[in-house]
This record gives C-alpha cells, sequence and structure tokens, in this order.
C-alpha cells in the first residue's frame, strides 16, 4: 500500500520518503489541497512502462479519478472503456 504525505510532509521528510521508494521499493503518494496529485516510485517501474508502450492496467489510472467527483462513475467508465477493448478479455465482476 502506499503512503500518502501532503506537499509540506515531502518537503520536510523527502531524503526519507526517497530512501524508501529506492531501497524498499514503496510507493509515495503525493497529495495537494487533499487531492492525490503525484507520486513517488522506483525508477525501474517508469521503465518497465516504457518498455511496454505507456501506462497499461490499473497505472493508466493513475491520477485520472480526480477528474471524477463519484468514484463509482469513474470505475462505472473504466470497465465500459475494458470491456470494449479487443487486446484482452477482461473477467466477469464478482
Amino acid at each position: 500500500m502506499a503512503n500518502e504525505v501532503g506537499v509540506a510532509e515531502l518537503k520536510r521528510r523527502f531524503s526519507e520518503l526517497l530512501d524508501r521508494v529506492v531501497h524498499r521499493r514503496e510507493l509515495v503518494v503525493i497529495r495537494k489541497r487533499g487531492r492525490s496529485v503525484a507520486a513517488m516510485v522506483p525508477l525501474d517501474v517508469i521503465d518497465e512502462l516504457d518498455e511496454r508502450g505507456g501506462r497499461r492496467g490499473v497505472l493508466a489510472a493513475v491520477g485520472a479519478w480526480t477528474e471524477y467527483p463519484d468514484p463509482d462513475e469513474f470505475l462505472r467508465i473504466v470497465r465500459k472503456a475494458r470491456d470494449r477493448a479487443k487486446d484482452r478479455k477482461t473477467e466477469p465482476l464478482s
């Protein structure tokens, strides 16, 4: 699970948080005014995304939910998009 920190806390603890990301492979979600706006992830995660041709799966949704005040509506939109995709089969929701 990702650690969530505000911008002020990020400034105070940057070196510590960076070490945790690099050495413990933890994720840090940065919040600004109560909204998730960015993330610190190990660099090899970014390299892996580049090798696969960009964001896919859950990572494609990172940050997008902030545009939707209703998370359930956002998930319905994502599900519809996945159902229409031809590159892989989606599993039924239980």
